[in-house]
């Protein structure tokens, strides 16, 4: 399992010009790379060229040679070395692949590829950024790829779930900061506190960071509105710590016993239920949501000054004073959710929880069925990133966390044990009761009233495991939820001058 820590360097700090440095050459090379990706990606698939399409096939075919060459070499010194051996304890054989010039059947070329032409090229953004540091740059550009091209496979399936047609992976802005990767092997911690950086004398102390559990696995330099982010990743286990396999994300790695269900919203954040009998408790998402609300206001009262006048091309569209706006309201979200989503983890440790159920729609950003004020507030609640705090932080503990369908959930009746459709799917379910206040949901021909996100949370544990809610009465499932309300520091939102 994996924990950061993270450390804001500010303009001021004497870290910050090395860290403005790295991630401005971490632009460039992602850049690059993606620009010698995409030329010949899409030059291959056409009859004509353009001058930059020719360019760059050129480039590769005067360096073909001297990048064998180089291949060459490094297969007769492997020749020499002991054979290494493989999980099941077979040698491996050393084999030469000579590189070959790209064709219509292989238009993508690979990393390892761009990696030795840029070696042979002696490419000055890529020399010019610490050894590792700049493979793992290009890595990201091809994990970019990757992700383009699942996403267009899906979308072939099914393109009713994109929004639009996947598009291939984008530059970044030209005088833009990109996100900069340390290895452990050229970032280190030394004297017990101090972390040592490739290519500079400055040293960043991270106090009682470096105490933490764990291996140093990586540093992350991020560039955050004007500021930049030192992101420490350390890498430890715990006893009760569950391990995943990539098959086995978001998927329930034991059978449920004690199971807890979150709805989440915008007033209530979490309504929180579980099959212990207890009663459900309510994370009020209030202070978030006038958190963002006092945001559009100032940020409405800045665009309004900056753009008066102006037309569509026409003057800036963001001031240092805007900037500071979006880095206090991101610092402020980011405080609250971390704050929430322990608060939902040791909520499930004192229950003696051992699953998380959280529902969760799909674009469910695009299709709030809300007034505008509501979802603008619901569309800039980053649920994904609350989700995935949820998850690392009860999965430390022991507690396995899946998030799952959550479509007609508020619609279906708990209590009446209705059956719960899918959304996209044709159904003929009539429900048994509906939505008769904001707070409460009524059954049909009765008085009987449960509160609706309680009700909502309920369903997305009976729909995903069955008969988990045996042996409880139903008194047990109309109890009152108790409030819990997440204090913040009293800190102004408003920008500095």
């Amino acid at each position: 399992m994996y924990s950061a820590y993270k450390i804001q360097i500010h303009p001021d700090h004497k870290l910050f010009d090395y860290c403005d440095f790295l991630c401005f050459k971490a632009k460039n090379l992602y850049n690059l790379t993606n620009y010698y990706i995409r030329q010949v990606y899409t030059a291959l698939k056409k009859e004509t060229r353009n001058e930059n399409q020719l360019h760059v096939l050129r480039d590769i075919e005067t360096n073909l040679p001297k990048m064998n060459e180089i291949r060459q070499k490094s297969y007769e010194i492997a020749k020499i070395k002991p054979k290494k051996v493989d999980k099941s304890g077979k040698l491996i054989d050393v084999k030469l692949k000579p590189f070959e010039m790209p064709h219509h059947e292989k238009s993508f070329i690979g990393y390892g590829f761009v990696e030795a032409l840029f070696k042979v090229m002696k490419q000055v953004d890529y020399t010019s950024m610490p050894s590792q540091s700049n493979q793992q740059t290009m890595k990201k550009v091809y994990d970019d790829w990757k992700s383009f091209f699942e996403a267009s496979k899906k979308y072939n399936i099914n393109p009713a779930s994109f929004s639009g047609k996947p598009k291939i992976p984008k530059y970044k802005q030209k005088n833009g900061r990109t996100t900069c990767y340390l290895t452990n092997q050229i970032a280190t911690i030394k004297e017990g506190n101090v972390l040592k950086l490739p290519g500079t004398h400055l040293q960043l102390n991270l106090g009682k960071v470096a105490r933490s559990e764990g291996k140093l696995q990586q540093v992350r330099i991020v560039p955050s509105y004007g500021h930049y982010v030192v992101e420490v990743i350390f890498k430890g286990t715990q006893g009760r710590e569950i391990h995943r396999t990539e098959k086995q994300f978001n998927e329930l790695v034991f059978e449920p016993k004690r199971v807890m269900g979150i709805d989440l919203g915008v007033n209530n954040l979490a309504t929180i239920v579980d099959n212990t009998g207890l009663k459900p408790l309510l994370i009020k998402g209030t202070r978030l949501k006038s958190i963002n609300q006092y945001y559009n206001k100032l940020k409405g009262k800045y665009m309004s000054i900056i753009r008066n006048g102006k037309g569509p091309k026409e003057g800036i569209f963001t001031t240092n004073r805007m900037i500071s706006l979006h880095r206090k309201r991101n610092n402020r979200v980011m405080d609250f959710l971390h704050k929430a989503s322990a608060k939902v983890v040791e909520i499930a440790l004192e229950r003696n929880i051992d699953t998380i159920i959280i529902g969760r729609n799909v674009g469910w950003k695009l299709e709030a069925d809300m007034q505008k004020a509501n979802k603008q507030t619901f569309i800039q609640i980053p649920y994904t990133t609350f989700i995935e705090m949820i998850r690392y932080k009860a999965e430390r503990k022991g507690v396995q966390v899946i998030d799952r369908d959550e479509s007609y959930t508020s619609k279906s009746s708990f209590l009446n044990h209705d059956p719960i459709p899918t959304y996209g799917e044709e159904h003929q379910t009539i429900f048994s009761g509906y939505r008769s206040t904001r707070a409460f949901y009524k059954i049909k021909g009765s008085k009987v009233l449960i509160h609706a996100d309680v009700n909502g949370a309920f369903n997305i544990v009976r729909k995903h495991v069955k008969n988990a809610f045996e042996g409880l009465e139903k008194n047990q499932f109309l109890q009152a939820p108790q409030k819990i309300i997440i204090k913040n520091r009293h800190a102004k939102l408003k920008a500095s001058a």
